[in-house]
């Protein structure tokens, strides 16, 4: 039986497309990773959110404390077996650490972003959304704390540093 997991999108690069005109990289109409959704029910059984789409330096301890709600209500409506956050890298940590201190819960939570945007040549966002459905379905993540996943890594929160763009 596919688990159940929670995935809650906030936007940052891995949410984002570049601008072919411009190359500026910027949240579109529509988040880039829900149109992949179908090919990712292969993986569990997705709950999808969208709270908010916003560049990361945006988040604050404000949306910060809705991601922790939105868990908190889900957890108890829906049964649910994980959660994965999809989040801009720039405060993706400060995010999964405030997580961590803050959500008393044995269910795995997992963070991850991307460093480039959707349409980029070598984009990492739905490699690295497919890596931490994986990591939050697996029984070995329970009780680990909020992991954060990106490039083939899973780090714990506590212990995780972004130390190159």
């Amino acid at each position: 039986m596919k688990k159940k997991i929670l995935v809650i999108h906030t936007g940052g690069t891995i949410s984002m497309s570049e601008d072919e005109q411009t190359g500026a990289v910027k949240p579109n109409e529509s988040n880039p990773l829900t149109k992949k959704t179908e090919e990712l029910v292969a993986f569990a059984h997705l709950i999808i959110e969208e709270p908010f789409n916003l560049p990361s330096p945006h988040i604050t301890p404000t949306e910060m404390l809705k991601i922790r709600k939105l868990i908190s209500q889900r957890s108890l409506t829906d049964d649910i077996d994980g959660v994965v956050i999809t989040h801009g890298t720039d405060t993706l940590e400060e995010t999964a650490y405030f997580l961590d201190l803050t959500i008393e819960s044995k269910i795995p939570i997992v963070v991850t972003g991307a460093m480039r945007s959707s349409n980029e040549i070598g984009a990492d966002g739905l490699y690295n959304l497919i890596s931490s459905i994986k990591v939050a379905a697996s029984e070995e993540a329970k009780g680990k704390g909020v992991l954060v996943v990106l490039n083939d890594e899973i780090h714990t929160a506590e212990n995780v540093t972004k130390t190159h763009t």
